[in-house]
């Protein structure tokens, strides 16, 4: 976790100083200051812990958060990163809860890094509908990631692409889009998914009867990947942060809530 309560006040771990008393804002108990050379600066329990917050953060992640609420703070936003959200639908933290200037509008980014079902993330979208907060889903842009893609003339493709469960739904929610966040140059991609197709090479022979035989010669679709169509990149003041309508809809797999999610858009 990035932030955590030292007497009675929020802190930042990128401006702490060790050798204070530092506490979980969740359960309470005392958090260690984690502060070096390489890895981003943050807290963590000391161990044994039950405690959820935070549990199993990756490094991408956590340097994902501080990317988005630093380049949303440099376009005039108010931006802060693991912001509790209450809600009649669940109590939610925001990785990154955006404020308009004017005050008026409020969206929260939720940066995906590891496996979640399908009923975790209908709930947790859920959470942020009661609450009236807009959200938009991200995913991270790994190295494995850019190691697969080719480039292509506005920008990357991954033919053969495993999608995740949470990325199949979160793209449905977004109207069939994705965004990707590269923590390492500060870029966003806009990623939309097509059918990876397998060709079938054609094939002939004589039967018995020393008639031609022939098979093969069309493409199908692969039931195992996908291709990942990456746009971009683009950095944060080429984009505008927005809200749209969506209704609810369900299919024998997931089920998507209907209300007002959180976009991007391409200025």
């Amino acid at each position: 976790m990035l932030t955590a309560n030292c007497n009675g006040y929020k802190v930042d771990a990128a401006s702490s100083s060790k050798g204070l008393l530092f506490e979980c804002p969740k359960c309470g108990r005392q958090v260690t200051l984690k502060k070096g050379q390489i890895k981003i600066a943050h807290f963590a329990h000391k161990p044994p812990t039950d405690c959820t917050w935070a549990s199993g953060e990756t490094q991408a992640h956590m340097e994902a958060k501080t990317v988005l609420r630093d380049s949303f703070r440099a376009l005039g936003y108010c931006a802060d990163y693991e912001v509790e959200v209450l809600s009649t639908g669940g109590d939610r933290r925001a990785d990154v809860l955006v404020t308009s200037p004017d005050g008026l509008a409020r969206w929260a980014i939720e940066v995906q890094h590891t496996p979640i079902l399908f009923d975790a993330i209908e709930k947790r979208t859920t959470a942020y509908c009661a609450a009236g907060i807009p959200v938009l889903w991200m995913g991270i842009l790994s190295k494995k990631m850019k190691d697969d893609a080719q480039s292509v003339p506005d920008g990357l493709t991954i033919r053969q692409y495993t999608i995740r469960p949470w990325e199949k739904w979160a793209q449905a929610l977004a109207f069939k889009e994705l965004w990707y966040l590269d923590p390492d140059d500060k870029t966003l991609w806009r990623g939309s998914f097509t059918d990876h197709l397998i060709h079938v090479e054609s094939t002939s022979w004589y039967s018995e009867g020393g008639e031609e035989q022939s098979a093969g010669g069309y493409s199908r679709k692969s039931k195992r990947w996908r291709t990942l169509n990456l746009q971009g990149p683009f950095h944060a003041h080429q984009l505008s942060l927005g809200s749209k309508w969506r209704k609810a809809w369900s299919s024998p797999v997931f089920k998507l809530p209907g209300g007002v999610i959180a976009q991007l858009a391409i200025r």
